[in-house]
């Protein structure tokens, strides 16, 4: 995959005060067909391939199989309201538990059968990669490891779900393991959003970090956090006190937000349209 360049014009300087760095990925470290975690494209191929690996046996024909994505549907918009309804303002949902919910309807329903046996985690894994298709932004390994040599402290905020690290493992090494963390990111510093059911902009995936940040002698204004969404990203990291850089280099993820009437008005740090660009910044 390659970026769609955006036009928008890199502002930076070098900032020696910043001590450790902290990134999205869904449109910042990798490139997103989607240009979003859950706006995911789906076929009927999709659902086959998924079912078929993770052990189920379908009962209709491929086809027939596309009704599942209504059910899905709804048990994504069910758990989102009664996450708002018990105080959540932006929830996330475990991706694992919704399909178990989805596909135990569809079994209800004489389309498949099999969960009990089946391995849901392979079945959301192949499904994911196979309706939103993602690859490494330009440089991103290269720049990662040029910021862990500088000695930072790295970490990641994501609205993500537990196949993100397993991926992005596999970006960095080649290999496929069931971790649940990025390799040479910092756990204490690594917040997704289905482990706390709590997505951003809600500033508290943010806040998680402080705590960590204060036992290493460390502020938020001693942070960068690089984001490609004004709102969920830059807005959001600046209530915190972070500071923050807007990358603005694919299309798909160029988020400007400029109907948000707080997200509008806000001016990130810096903006870069390349990721090494970073190595400028510190």
């Amino acid at each position: 995959m390659e970026l769609i360049p955006t036009g928008a014009v890199p502002s930076f300087s070098a900032d020696k005060n910043i001590k450790a760095v902290i990134f999205d990925i869904y449109g910042t470290l990798i490139i997103s067909a989607s240009g979003d975690i859950m706006q995911a494209g789906y076929d009927a191929g999709m659902f086959k391939r998924s079912l078929d690996a993770a052990g189920f046996e379908t009962l209709v024909p491929k086809a027939g199989l596309m009704a599942i994505h209504p059910l899905f549907e709804e048990e994504v918009i069910r758990g989102k309201e009664d996450a708002k309804a018990a105080g959540i303002p932006f929830p996330e949902l475990n991706i694992v538990d919704i399909w178990r919910k989805t596909l135990g309807r569809a079994e209800d329903q004489g389309l498949i059968k099999g969960l009990e046996q089946a391995d849901l985690r392979l079945f959301t894994f192949i499904f994911e990669l196979s309706s939103n298709q993602v690859w490494p932004m330009p440089k991103m390994k290269e720049t990662i490891d040029a910021l862990r040599d500088k000695g930072y402290p790295l970490g990641i905020v994501s609205n993500a779900q537990f196949y993100t690290p397993v991926m992005m493992n596999y970006f960095f090494s080649g290999k496929i393991h069931g971790e649940e963390f990025l390799d040479g990111f910092e756990r204490d510093l690594s917040v997704f959003s289905y482990k706390m059911l709590k997505g951003k902009p809600d500033t508290a995936v943010y806040e998680a970090l402080v705590e960590p940040l204060a036992k290493r002698g460390l502020k938020p204004q001693d942070v960068l956090y690089v984001g490609n969404d004004m709102l969920k990203d830059i807005y959001a990291a600046q209530q915190v006190g972070f500071k923050t850089c807007f990358y603005a280099g694919d299309k798909r993820a160029y988020r400007l937000r400029k109907d948000h009437p707080q997200a509008s008005k806000i001016q990130p740090d810096y903006v870069i349209t390349e990721l090494r660009q970073l190595l400028e910044i510190v």
